[in-house]
């Protein structure tokens, strides 16, 4: 018993150590004269709204813009493409690739948070917070495993919106 409750405190002490880590990786990046907090610059566009500017919620997402893009912002509801590449903050790359989802479902909160936002051809560099990623478990369906508290960084191009 006492070997187990001793390895229990030593995966709660790194747990701790890593999302203070990561806290402070986001704190640093605010000092960044070309990261920008998502939620000041940006609205969302919803469909259901008529397609009207809604102002999303606070969320602590912080963005830079790579590339600019100059075509339409997806409506909540519409198809989208995207090609992206994931890291955590200590740039372990966890995941590449392109893929096709619809705004609103299944995808990571903070990942459709920045979409919602992007026009067509932008590319942004996001860095979402772990309550907007995989919360406070450790996610060990991708290789590597992403642990709890981990923010997650997305280089993200919106492709075009599918019709």
């Amino acid at each position: 018993f006492s070997l187990m409750f001793l390895s229990s405190c030593l995966e709660d002490s790194d747990s701790r150590q890593w999302r203070k880590a990561n806290e402070a990786f986001m704190e640093g990046l605010k000092d960044s004269t070309n990261i920008f907090a998502l939620e000041h610059r940006d609205s969302i566009i919803v469909a259901e709204k008529g397609g009207k500017y809604e102002a999303g919620p606070v969320s602590g997402i912080l963005y830079q813009e790579i590339k600019a893009g100059h075509g339409e912002i997806p409506v909540i509801g519409q198809t989208v493409s995207v090609k992206y590449t994931g890291w955590l903050y200590d740039n372990t790359q966890f995941d590449t690739g392109k893929m096709t989802f619809k705004l609103g479902e299944s995808t990571i909160d903070g990942f459709r948070e920045v979409v919602e936002r992007m026009p067509v051809g932008a590319r942004w560099k996001a860095y979402i917070p772990y309550y907007l990623g995989y919360g406070s478990t450790d996610y060990q369906y991708s290789q590597p495993n992403i642990p709890a508290y981990s923010v997650l960084i997305f280089d993200i191009e919106l492709l075009k919106i599918e019709e």
